[in-house]
């Protein structure tokens, strides 16, 4: 188990349920609404992993520095994220937002920052990171989602 995973359990596992209210609700006040759905957001985000992931092959500090961007400065969608889920759910899904937004911005810096000084091993070892946690993100909820 990696440190991103382990983080992530403490969250999942510590905490009121009020307090992770509070803070994914603050969390999606903070960015401004964009006229898009989670799932379109998710897309840009998948795009802009891509767009770092090209940037990094191609030793290009600027598309590195541009995917990161889109990743670090994301919209919020035009619903509660956690509206895509059950009832039942939601809870738990809070706490994750929580918890892989912060992952998403500390990895997309490294990225980015490891890129600017061209340590592209280290910028790819964030953003392998960073897919990691997508795909843990994604393994734990994407079947429960609605479309």
């Amino acid at each position: 188990m990696n440190r991103w995973q382990i983080f992530l359990l403490t969250v999942v596992l510590t905490g009121s349920a009020y307090a992770q209210d509070d803070r994914a609700e603050a969390l999606v006040a903070s960015k401004p609404q964009a006229d898009m759905t989670y799932r379109q957001l998710m897309e840009i985000l998948g795009r802009a992993s891509s767009m770092i992931h090209d940037g990094i092959i191609r030793e290009n500090k600027q598309m590195v520095k541009e995917g990161a961007g889109l990743i670090l400065n994301h919209p919020a969608p035009s619903h509660k994220p956690w509206s895509i889920m059950p009832e039942s759910d939601q809870a738990g899904f809070k706490k994750s937002l929580l918890a892989f937004d912060e992952i998403l911005d500390v990895q997309a810096g490294k990225t980015e920052s490891e890129a600017r000084d061209e340590n592209w091993l280290n910028a790819a070892k964030a953003l392998n990171d960073l897919n990691a946690a997508c795909i843990t993100c994604h393994a734990m909820w994407r079947k429960k989602a609605s479309q």
